[in-house]
């Protein structure tokens, strides 16, 4: 099922079952998308407007679950994003080797990326969170349409989370220093464990036409947020 684990992410092909991937894509037809704001995390003017659906946040790990119609922010939502959620959590073998078991709790929210639109150099904040992942839910994916995963090595330097928004130039720097690292294509059906490298999106090529890269994302959270 998985592919052997590197220092800062794992990737782990045919991650749902059919029918739990069927009901996913249909989610996304229906779910209400709202554009990504530039005014906070690391998305920059140039990274275009990504849309993004409601989060999702499991209860902490020594709890229940149990839906609440009243709480779409809690699973579980009732939803097909549970199914990521459920696999990956009855999977521990898919993220042990790159996430610290500090993590209290999961999150989860539907990504769309239309062409023309990426995510600029970043890390996760390492207070906030012992690691993350990548679900992609789009039925079909081309090569040549862009949208993919990129990763920097890991290396001494204590990188900011991001750059500024318009003042990055010392960011770049820092990132070129090394300028290297591996990239991973949005193959359908792939989750991706990311540790706490620096990472990116590549914009999604005007090749892509009307197709979407549609990913279900989240974080391995330190705290519960309840």
């Amino acid at each position: 099922m998985g592919n052997p684990p590197t220092p800062s992410f794992t990737i782990i092909d045919d991650f749902l079952e059919e029918e739990d991937q069927i009901a996913l894509w249909t989610e996304f037809q229906f779910a209400e998308l709202r554009p990504v704001t530039r005014t906070l995390g690391a998305w920059k003017l140039d990274d275009g407007v990504p849309l993004a659906g409601q989060e999702v946040v499991t209860p902490p790990r020594d709890e229940e679950l149990a839906h609440d119609p009243n709480r779409p922010d809690r699973f579980p939502s009732n939803t097909a994003l549970d199914a990521v959620i459920l696999t990956l959590l009855s999977n521990p073998e898919a993220y042990e080797s790159v996430v610290s078991d500090e993590w209290k709790a999961l999150s989860a929210r539907a990504y769309v990326y239309p062409h023309g639109t990426g995510l600029s150099w970043h890390r996760d904040d390492s207070h906030l969170y012992a690691g993350a992942f990548i679900y992609y839910a789009h039925p079909h994916w081309n090569a040549h349409w862009g949208g993919e995963l990129l990763i920097a090595d890991e290396t001494d330097d204590d990188l900011d989370i991001m750059g500024y928004r318009f003042e990055n130039e010392s960011y770049s720097e820092r990132l070129l220093a090394h300028g290297a690292g591996r990239f991973v294509m949005p193959k359908p059906n792939r989750l991706v464990i990311l540790g706490g490298a620096p990472h990116a999106v590549s914009p999604v090529s005007a090749a892509a036409g009307q197709n979407v890269r549609a990913s279900v994302s989240g974080f391995f959270l330190k705290s519960d947020r309840s």
